[in-house]
């Protein structure tokens, strides 16, 4: 009997996989979609979505729910940089605990039924400190911590299943997603532009450093549905971004606050914020302060080429899109 095409995401109750779960459901209402997560989602209720918790780094968790051969598997299910990221000793094995076994679990359960698609998203921070600008998908793999580490040996664990077990597999890059609902470290940036407080930057802020929008995620995730003949690594990021200090000056203008912008010596910045990292008071974790004064731009242009895939949506355009959304959340 021939099997229905489903959708099978993971960590479908975050930020990227409640957006691509809204969007499935509209264009595809028919299609069954399953959300794996330890959470469930808040808010999200459609006649096609079905949530099972499931914790990845559990075998006997992820064994409750049974694959076939037509899911196509979204894998967003991560740790990342959040307030719940342990002390430094401890942050390489708790990231590896989901984004590396979890991901070796997932890879299990879909050989056991013969899962045969799978899209995972990863991040640009398995490139480390750029050797070269616009950073390509062949660029070295060097990341500057624990997080991205965990990110490379998940990629190796999926491009190794997808040679070895005929797999077809999609791998994308992304830079800083930045959408409505989610602040994260812009959380920081937000609240002293809200309260018109002084905006100091890590270096002199001449340097670009590109977002991507959540929906054009989105857009390049269900792409990988729409084209059965995709493989390989993407990256993900805005066209043309502008430099640091020009977009929080935008902010801010649009925001009709009265914050300045303060520019400081990168070195000495980054010295302090490693200080206060050594002794559990970390401001940033060292994955994004090392990288904030650097030109950091991914090349798109094989997005664009073999996806067709062209991003809409400005670093303009979304940051104030999501420090609105910031500002209607505190004066709720």
């Amino acid at each position: 009997m021939l099997q229905k095409k489903r959708f099978i995401i993971t960590g479908g109750s975050g930020f990227v996989g409640q957006f691509l779960i809204k969007k499935l459901s509209s264009i595809y209402p028919d299609t069954e979609i399953h959300n794996l997560d330890i959470n469930p989602p808040i808010g999200l209720s459609f006649s096609n979505l079905t949530n099972h918790i499931i914790d990845l780094r559990s075998k006997q968790s992820l064994n409750s729910f049974n694959f076939s051969e037509n899911d196509t598997v979204y894998h967003l299910a991560s740790y990342i940089f959040t307030e719940k990221v342990p002390s430094k000793t401890k942050r390489e094995a708790w990231f590896e605990s989901l984004n590396v076994y979890g991901t070796q679990n997932l890879l299990c359960a879909m050989e056991k039924n013969g899962a045969k698609n799978i899209a995972f998203v990863s991040t640009d921070m398995v490139y480390g400190s750029p050797e070269t600008t616009p950073i390509e998908t062949n660029h070295p793999l060097k990341p500057n911590g624990p997080y991205g580490l965990s990110k490379v040996k998940a990629e190796k664990l999926i491009v190794d299943f997808s040679a070895s077990k005929n797999v077809r597999s999609i791998i994308f890059r992304p830079r800083m997603i930045v959408g409505p609902g989610r602040f994260g470290l812009l959380n920081k940036l937000f609240f002293l532009i809200c309260n018109n407080l002084p905006v100091p930057l890590i270096g002199s802020g001449n340097n670009v450093y590109q977002f991507i929008s959540v929906h054009d995620c989105v857009d390049a995730l269900i792409e990988f549905h729409r084209q059965d003949h995709l493989t390989g690594s993407y990256n993900l990021g805005s066209i043309n971004p502008p430099s640091v200090i020009e977009l929080i000056k935008f902010i801010i203008k649009e925001a009709n606050s009265s914050s300045l912008v303060i520019p400081t010596w990168g070195k000495g910045t980054k010295a302090i914020l490693s200080f206060l990292d050594n002794v559990n008071l970390t401001l940033l974790y060292p994955e994004q302060y090392m990288i904030a004064d650097q030109n950091y731009v991914l090349d798109i242009r094989e997005l664009m080429e073999d996806l067709n895939i062209h991003p809409k949506f400005n670093d303009k355009d979304m940051l104030l899109e999501a420090y609105r959304t910031y500002c209607n959340s505190i004066n709720s």
